[in-house]
C-alpha cells in the first residue's frame, strides 16, 4: 500500500475515531437545553446510559465481523449506523425518540474503536504500530477534554440538534476516505456466522450492563427488575459458552485466552477498568460531597487524567520497543497502584485534600492507563494473525468496560452500605436503608437541599459519606495491585525483534491481510517474540 494513501487512511481513522468518542461526553452539558426543549427529565441518564450499552455490548460482535467481512466493509457499516443515528437524532421530537436513536448511535459507534485499532494493526509492522496506536490512544484522551467543552460552545451559540448534525459531513468524509484509500486484500475462506452465538452474546451484555448502570441508581440491587436481569443476563452468557464450544467458527473463539499474551492481558485489563472507572465515579462524589467542590471545579481536576493517558501513550510508543510489552505494562500498573495508595493515605488522614492531589492522583492513574493499555494492545495483536486480529483487538475494549462498570457496581453497594451504617448514627437524618442512604447522599450534593440541613448535620454527614468513600479507595488499591501481578506473569513480548526461531510456525503470520504495508510475515509463535 503506497505511504500516502496508508496516511490518508490514518487521518480518515482518527477523524471516525474522534466523532465516536466525544459523543460519549458531548451532551453532558448540553442535557439541560435537551430537557427544556424535548421534556423527559426522568429519562435524562439514560441519553449517555443507551449510548454506552449498545457500544459496549457490540464490540466483540463487530470484531469477528472484521476477520470474517473485511475491515473496510465492517468500518463502513459501523460507521453509517453511527450517522443514521446521529441523524435522527438531530430530528428527534421526544425523549423516547432521542433515547433510541442514540442507542442507535451506540450500536454503530460499537464497530468503530475496535475496527480502526485492528486496521491499524494491518496497516503497520509490529515495530511501527506502537506510535500509531499512541496517536489514536491520544485522540481518545482528547475527546474526553474537548467533549463537554464542545458541547457547551454548540449549545450556547446555536442548537443542540447541531451536536450531532455536525457528525454527518465529517463522518461522510471519513467512510469515503476509508473506502477509497484503504487495499484491502482479505483472505477468502469458507464461513459460517454464528448467528445464534452473536445474539446470546449481545443480548447476555447487554442485561448484565443494563443491571450494573441502573442497580443501585434508580433501582434497588435487590429489586426484581435488577435481579432479572442479572439472572437472565448470566444464563444467556452460560448458553453462549456452550455454543462458542460447539460451533465451527464461533463469533468469539474461547481458545484465544487461552494464549497467555491474550488470556492474561484480558484479566488485567478488566481489573484496571476498576481503577478507571472508580476514579472518574468516586473521585467526583469526594469533590463535592465532602469537600464541597462545584461541579465545574471537581471536574476540572479529573481533566487531568485525559491528559496523562496521552502523554503517556506517546512516551511508551519508544518505551515499549526498547524494554518489552511486560515491563512496560507493569511500569503503567506500578504508577497505577502507587497513585491508588497515595489517594487512599491522604483520604485516611485528611479529609480536605488540595486541588493538587486531586489533579495529580487523576495525572499519574491516566499515565499508567496510557501505559498500559497501549502495552496490551500491541501484545495481544501481535499474539495472532490477520484472521483473528479484529476479534481479539476488540476483547480488550469490551472487558475494559464489563470490568469497570462490575467494580463500580460493587464499590457503589459498599458506599451505599458504609454510609447507612454512618447516618443511622445521625438523629436529625432519617436513613435505614442502603437506598435511603443513597437518596441523601444525592441531596447532600444538591446546594439546595443541603442548604435545609443544619451546619452540624451537614459536616457529619460529609464524614460519614468520607468514611464510607475510603472504602472505594482500598477496592481500586486492590484491583491495581492484582492487575500489577497479573501484569508481571505476561510473557515478555519485543516488538522490537524480528522472528528468528527456526521452529516458528507461518500459520495466521503467513496471512496478508489488507494492507499488510511492511510486509513482512509476523511470526504467530510467542516463543518467537519472548524472551522467555
Amino acid at each position: 500500500m503506497a505511504p500516502d494513501r496508508r496516511m490518508r487512511t490514518v487521518y480518515a481513522l482518527m477523524l471516525a475515531m474522534f466523532l465516536t468518542a466525544i459523543d460519549a461526553t458531548v451532551v453532558d452539558t448540553a442535557m439541560p437545553r435537551i430537557v427544556g426543549s424535548l421534556g423527559g427529565f426522568s429519562m435524562l441518564t439514560w441519553l449517555v446510559t443507551a449510548y454506552l450499552l449498545t457500544s459496549t455490548s457490540t464490540v466483540p460482535v463487530y470484531g469477528k465481523l472484521a476477520d470474517l467481512f473485511g475491515r473496510r466493509r465492517t468500518f463502513a457499516v459501523g460507521a453509517t449506523l453511527f450517522l443514521a443515528g446521529s441523524a435522527l437524532c438531530g430530528l428527534a421530537r421526544s425523549m423516547p425518540q432521542l433515547v433510541a436513536f442514540r442507542a442507535l448511535q451506540g450500536l454503530g459507534a460499537g464497530a468503530v474503536q475496535p475496527v480502526v485499532q485492528t486496521i491499524i494493526g494491518d496497516l503497520f509492522s509490529p515495530q511501527e504500530r506502537a506510535r500509531y496506536q499512541a496517536w489514536f490512544s491520544a485522540v481518545w484522551g482528547i475527546s474526553a477534554l474537548v467533549g463537554p467543552l464542545v458541547g457547551g460552545l454548540v449549545v450556547d451559540h446555536v442548537s443542540w440538534r447541531w451536536l450531532f448534525y455536525i457528525n454527518l459531513p465529517l463522518g461522510g468524509l471519513a467512510i469515503y476516505m476509508v473506502l477509497t484509500q484503504l487495499e484491502e486484500r482479505a483472505p477468502r475462506r469458507a464461513a459460517t456466522i454464528d448467528y445464534l452465538g452473536s445474539a446470546l452474546l449481545t443480548i447476555g451484555t447487554s442485561a448484565v450492563l443494563l443491571a450494573l448502570l441502573e442497580g443501585g441508581v434508580t433501582l434497588p440491587w435487590g429489586s426484581a427488575p435488577v435481579l432479572a436481569l442479572l439472572g437472565g443476563g448470566a444464563a444467556l452468557l452460560a448458553l453462549f459458552v456452550l455454543q462458542e464450544r460447539r460451533h465451527p467458527d464461533p463469533m468469539l473463539p474461547l481458545d484465544l485466552f487461552r494464549t497467555p499474551t491474550i488470556g492474561l492481558a484480558n484479566l488485567a485489563t478488566f481489573m484496571i477498568g476498576g481503577v478507571f472507572y472508580g476514579t472518574t465515579v468516586f473521585l467526583p462524589l469526594w469533590a463535592q460531597g465532602v469537600q464541597g467542590y462545584s461541579a465545574t471545579r471537581s471536574g476540572a481536576s479529573l481533566l487531568w487524567l485525559s491528559v496523562g493517558w496521552p502523554l503517556a501513550s506517546i512516551f511508551a510508543s519508544r518505551y515499549i520497543l526498547r524494554v518489552g510489552q511486560r515491563r512496560a505494562a507493569a511500569l503503567g500498573l506500578v504508577l497505577q497502584t502507587a497513585a491508588s495508595v497515595g489517594l487512599l493515605v491522604l483520604a485516611r488522614l485528611h479529609r480536605e485534600l488540595p486541588e493538587l492531589a486531586f489533579a495529580g492522583v487523576t495525572f499519574v492513574i491516566g499515565a499508567g492507563m496510557g501505559l498500559a493499555t497501549l502495552s496490551f494492545i500491541l501484545g495481544v495483536q501481535s499474539a495472532v494473525g490477520w484472521e483473528r486480529r479484529g476479534v481479539a483487538t476488540a476483547s480488550l475494549q469490551f472487558v475494559r468496560t464489563l470490568g469497570g462498570l462490575v467494580w463500580v457496581a460493587l464499590m457503589g453497594a459498599a458506599v451505599n452500605r458504609t454510609l447507612a451504617a454512618h447516618l443511622r448514627a445521625l438523629p436529625e437524618v432519617s436513613v435505614r436503608t442502603s437506598a435511603q442512604a443513597a437518596a441523601f447522599a444525592s441531596d447532600l450534593l444538591d446546594p439546595v437541599q443541603r442548604a435545609v440541613l443544619s451546619p452540624a448535620t451537614v459536616e457529619a454527614a460529609r464524614e460519614a459519606l468520607a468514611q464510607a468513600l475510603r472504602g472505594v479507595h482500598e477496592l481500586m488499591v486492590v484491583c491495581a495491585a492484582v492487575a500489577l501481578a497479573i501484569t508481571l506473569l505476561l510473557p515478555d513480548v519485543r516488538l522490537g525483534e524480528r522472528a528468528s526461531a527456526p521452529g516458528a510456525r507461518a500459520g495466521a503470520a503467513a496471512v496478508q491481510g489488507p494492507g499488510s504495508g511492511a510486509g513482512v510475515p509476523e511470526p504467530a509463535s510467542e516463543s518467537a517474540r519472548s524472551s522467555e
